[in-house]
């Protein structure tokens, strides 16, 4: 009795180990067209390895535990194969069961009801909402603008709808995270959190979910109507400056963050310049903020300062993140006005572009 016992759960026991594993049995179907020495991988989402294997007979498998909150990639590597080479090469999120898949040099498919097949449809529905966009763009002339920005909105619209579809049907595993990723920007913290509150805890614990709902927190904080934030920085010459040297001291202030290699940013420097030159004054004046510089010391910003003549003061902060964390800046150029008293008065695209000048005309002058 106690043999019979025993064995039943050890039996029990093999059946609970293997109950939350993977199996994936690969056939490449070119085989013959591998170069010598190759090697297949399974890789985690950051490209490390976490298992590799011989090819043999043109078939490969890999076992591992159970994970549909990550995403791995099953990838044929060869002593010749560049890191753009995106050749023999598929997704695989890592689900419980036994999978078969073929992969070639330039395709994949994995047979059946999986994630992996379901998030691959999701990705093309959204290339092919996008592919629709750019054919539609390219007929619009170029002085239609609003027509430009009412087809913009019409497919991001598109690309909520899908995403959102796809988070509702899959809110605990990889596709929600992959689909959240596609409008994080657009949703504001309220919807945000909705969405975090359907979805497995890995998703809001995500470091890049993590940041951006961080900085969506800070954002709501310095909304308008809010005090500022004060943060220290240098001037182009090296002296020690503060955001508080400029705001609160009876001056409207434009705050433009940018960086030197941001090209959205020097499009907007001739409409920032224009404002400066035309409402520049004991009322109102300009500063700049720049952020996020990649040397850290801000040699490019100086440069770029005289490039393009921006004579408004600056405050240099070169990698430092603090003024980005602290107003929620996930994007830049970012512009906050700033009103006399230090409130932040209006920030976001209604100061961009070339309807700031007269959008700020029309504030100060109130």
């Amino acid at each position: 009795m106690k043999k019979v016992l025993y064995s039943f759960l050890i039996l029990a026991l093999a059946v609970a180990c293997g109950k939350d594993e993977f199996k994936l049995n690969v056939t490449v179907s070119d085989a013959d067209q591998l170069p010598e020495g190759a090697v297949a991988f399974l890789l985690d989402s950051k490209g490390a390895a976490l298992d590799s294997t011989a090819i043999v007979d043109g078939s490969f498998t890999f076992t591992g535990a159970a994970n549909p909150e990550t995403m791995n990639v099953v990838t044929v590597k060869y002593p010749e194969k560049g890191a753009r080479d995106r050749s023999w090469r598929m997704p695989f999120i890592p689900e419980k069961g036994n999978f078969n898949a073929s992969l070639s040099k330039e395709e994949w498919e994995m047979p059946g009801k999986n994630l992996t097949n379901e998030y691959d449809q999701f990705q093309k529905d959204i290339q092919a909402v996008y592919a629709d966009y750019r054919e539609k763009a390219q007929a619009i002339p170029d002085d239609a603008e609003e027509e430009a920005e009412a087809l913009y909105d019409q497919t991001m619209e598109k690309i909520a709808d899908l995403s959102k579809d796809a988070i509702d049907k899959n809110p605990k595993n990889y596709i929600a995270l992959g689909a959240l990723q596609n409008i994080i920007y657009d949703v504001d913290l309220n919807e945000l959190e909705e969405i975090l509150s359907k979805c497995g805890k890995f998703v809001g614990e995500t470091e890049s979910i993590q940041r951006i709902h961080d900085c969506k927190v800070a954002e709501v904080a310095t909304g308008e109507g809010k005090p500022f934030v004060d943060f220290a920085g240098k001037t182009p010459e090296g002296e020690d400056v503060k955001l508080s040297d400029f705001v609160g001291k009876g001056r409207w202030v434009l705050t433009d963050f940018w960086a030197s290699w941001c090209g959205p940013c020097m499009r907007e420097i001739p409409n920032i310049k224009k404002t400066h030159e035309t409402l520049g004054g004991d009322k109102f004046t300009v500063l700049g903020i720049a952020v996020w510089e990649t040397n850290g010391d801000n040699t490019k910003s100086a440069d770029r300062m005289k490039e393009k003549e921006m004579t408004w003061p600056q405050i240099f902060v070169g990698s430092d993140k603090t003024p980005t964390d602290v107003y929620g800046i996930v994007g830049i150029p970012t512009l906050i006005l700033f009103a006399p008293d230090g409130t932040i008065y209006k920030r976001g695209d209604e100061l961009r572009g070339e309807k700031m000048m007269e959008t700020i005309r029309e504030i100060i002058n109130q």
